[in-house]
């Protein structure tokens, strides 16, 4: 445009057609630009929501398939899991602990709890969670503000293992009822109070459990139903998504 209006100015009058072919000519130009942008921005967004599907169908495929095997991924210290059936009430979860836009994934029932991430194109397990000795079985799961606590109920008191992600990092905690002013952080012995700067584990409610689902396994494809009361779903036609804290 300035190139068009310069010629204007030098050739006066008598350069008026000329200077009007030349601004169409520029108007022309910076139009074929703009399309130009606009459809780079476009398959630049194309991209990256194609690179974002091929990662949602990378874990939720992946997951699927710990979710079918189950099993084989939790760990049974204390030989509790014997004997149980194919339909069992089960924790499948998702939460994105450590905030890099891929949830991971939390499967377990009353025995343990373990923790999945996706990275590099496959799933990995990030930590098994169960109650020490003397406490055994998991009675509920609480989430609350990135952490999560597994609680195993006693005569007088409860013992809470925690996890949680801060500062880059997993950290893991316990502490029970019997034992009001010990605590432990990452397997190292600590105060309740220390403890407590990073688990707040007062008042946990009904709304802050994380719910059973029934796995059933005697179909072809394993099946979900994710309440009481409703329909089994094919594991293959779940969005996973739906099922997060």
């Amino acid at each position: 445009m300035l190139l068009a209006i310069s010629f204007f100015t030098i050739s006066g009058i008598a350069g008026c057609r000329t200077a009007k072919v030349q601004s169409d000519n520029v108007k022309l130009e910076s139009q074929s630009h703009i399309q130009k942008d606009a459809k780079e921005e476009t398959m630049e967004s194309d991209d990256k929501k194609s690179e974002k599907s091929s990662v949602d169908n990378g874990w939720q495929q992946s997951y699927k398939d710990i979710i079918t095997y189950a099993k084989e991924y939790l760990v049974d210290p204390y030989g509790l899991r014997e004997g149980n059936g194919s339909d069992r009430w089960a924790y499948v979860s998702l939460h994105d602990f450590n905030n890099d836009g891929i949830p991971e994934l939390i499967l377990g029932d009353s025995v343990s709890i373990s923790i999945f991430t996706y990275q590099n194109n496959k799933a990995e397990k990030v930590i098994d969670l169960y109650e020490p000795e003397g406490w055994y079985s998991i009675n509920n799961i609480y989430y609350r503000r990135n952490s999560l606590f597994l609680v195993s109920n006693g005569t007088s008191g409860s013992g809470y293992v925690c996890l949680t992600y801060k500062d880059g990092k997993y950290v893991t905690g316990f502490y029970d009822d019997y034992n009001p002013t010990m605590a432990a952080v990452n397997e190292e012995d600590t105060t309740y109070r220390e403890f407590g700067k990073i688990f707040n584990i007062s008042d946990l409610s009904e709304n802050e459990k994380v719910p059973l689902v029934m796995l059933d396994a005697n179909y072809e494809d394993i099946t979900i139903r994710i309440k009481e009361g409703e329909p089994n779903i094919p594991l293959s036609k779940i969005d996973l998504s739906k099922l997060s804290l």
